[in-house]
C-alpha cells in the first residue's frame, strides 16, 4: 500500500476538515470564519487571495524582490514588465501563480527568449520574483497562540536527485525514481535530459519546494533554536494580524539557517498544512496528530479574533473562485509543461 503521502489529497485531508467543522461548530464559529485566524489578509490567505498582497502585508526585509502581473495585463506588458525588473535584477527569474497551488504553473526564466515563450501560456495573476540560487529550503510553521508566538513545526525540503550510471540519460534515471511523476516536466524541461551523467555524478533534477512535485519533506523541528525564532518572530512582528500559517524559506546552507539567514519566498496563510507531517518515517497516526494539534491552533486563533471586522464572501461566492482558480492554474500548468 502506498504510504500516505502519496494518497490523494482530498482523501488524506478529508479527517483533518471534518475536525475543522466539528470544531467550528463547538465553537460557534461560521467555516469561513475561520479566516479571522489571519484577520489582516484576504480571506486569510485560502487559495482565493492574492499571495503578493499577502507578502505585502509585511516587512519586507526577508523578502525576496516581487512585483505583480494582474491577469488583465497583456502579453505585451507583461513582456516590458519582467524585462524592467529583470534589468534591475538580472535572470533568472521566476514565476508563479498569484493564488498559488503546490507548485503548479512555477516558470523559470533564464532570458529574454523564455519570457517571449512562456508569456502567452499564462492564465490569470502571477507573481514575478527574483529567482535565488540558495540550496537549502525550509517550511517553518508559526502560530500566534492567544499573543504568544511561537514556532511549531520545521520541515526540511529534499529536492529529488538523481544518480549517474554512465549510462542511462537524465531522463531514464528521473523516471525510475520512486517519486516521479507527469508533474515533473515542469521542472525537466530546463535540463538537457538527453545528457548521460557520469557514473556516480549527481544531478539534481527540481528547484520547486513542494511535496506534489517531487521533494521529500523531513521533520526538522529539532532544529528550532534562538536565532531562527528571533528572526521568524521579527517577520511576524511587523504584522499582528497574521496567527496561523507557514514560512517557507531558503538559505545557502543548514548553518546559515540555524542562524536565521535566510530568504523568504512564500507565505502560506489559513489554508497552510504542517508539511512536516509528511516525513515518510511518520506512521499516518503522527502524522494526523500533528495535523489535528494545528486544526486546533487554527480553531483557537479564529475564535479569539471571532469579533474582527472582515470581508468575507459568500460561500457560493467562494466556492466559485476556488474553483476558477483551479482552473486557470490547471490551464496554464498543461500549456507550460509541454513548451
Amino acid at each position: 500500500m502506498k504510504h500516505f503521502e502519496f494518497w490523494n489529497p482530498r482523501l488524506f485531508e478529508l479527517p483533518y476538515y471534518l475536525y475543522l467543522v466539528i470544531g467550528a461548530r463547538i465553537r460557534g464559529l461560521s467555516i469561513k470564519s475561520l479566516a479571522k485566524a489571519n484577520y489582516a489578509l484576504d480571506h486569510g490567505e485560502i487559495g482565493i487571495g492574492s499571495k503578493y498582497r499577502t507578502q505585502q502585508a509585511f516587512a519586507q526585509e526577508y523578502f525576496l524582490p516581487t512585483a505583480l502581473i494582474t491577469a488583465d495585463t497583456t502579453d505585451e506588458a507583461k513582456q516590458t514588465l519582467i524585462e524592467d525588473f529583470a534589468s534591475e535584477h538580472g535572470y533568472p527569474l521566476i514565476l508563479k501563480s498569484d493564488v498559488g497551488s503546490v507548485g503548479k504553473g512555477v516558470v523559470k526564466l533564464s532570458g529574454v527568449e523564455d519570457v517571449v515563450k512562456k508569456i502567452p501560456s499564462l492564465e490569470g495573476a502571477y507573481i514575478l520574483q527574483k529567482f535565488t540560487p540558495l540550496k537549502s529550503e525550509y517550511g517553518v510553521f508559526y502560530v500566534r497562540h492567544y499573543g504568544e508566538p511561537k514556532i511549531t513545526a520545521i520541515n526540511k525540503k529534499h529536492f529529488p536527485a538523481v544518480i549517474g550510471d554512465g549510462e542511462k540519460n537524465i531522463l531514464q534515471l528521473a523516471r525510475e525514481h520512486y517519486r516521479y511523476s507527469n508533474h515533473w516536466r515542469t521542472f525537466l524541461q530546463y535540463l538537457d535530459v538527453d545528457r548521460v551523467p557520469q557514473a556516480g555524478e549527481r544531478v539534481q533534477l527540481s528547484f520547486i519546494g513542494s511535496h506534489t512535485m517531487g521533494c521529500k519533506f523531513t521533520d526538522d523541528t529539532y532544529l528550532l533554536n534562538p536565532e531562527i525564532e528571533h528572526s521568524i518572530f521579527r517577520i511576524f512582528e511587523s504584522q499582528p494580524g497574521f496567527n496561523f500559517g507557514r514560512l517557507d524559506v531558503k538559505a545557502e546552507s543548514e548553518g546559515a539557517f540555524l542562524r536565521g539567514e535566510f530568504v523568504v519566498i512564500e507565505v502560506n496563510g489559513v489554508a497552510s498544512l504542517p508539511t512536516n507531517m509528511f516525513d515518510p518515517d511518520n506512521s499516518i497516526w503522527r502524522a494526523y496528530e500533528i495535523f489535528m494539534k494545528h486544526g486546533r491552533y487554527l480553531l483557537d486563533a479564529a475564535y479569539e479574533h471571532r469579533h474582527r471586522p472582515m470581508k468575507l464572501d459568500s460561500y457560493r461566492s467562494i466556492i466559485k473562485k476556488v474553483r476558477e482558480n483551479a482552473r486557470l492554474l490547471d490551464i496554464s500548468h498543461e500549456k507550460l509543461m509541454d513548451i
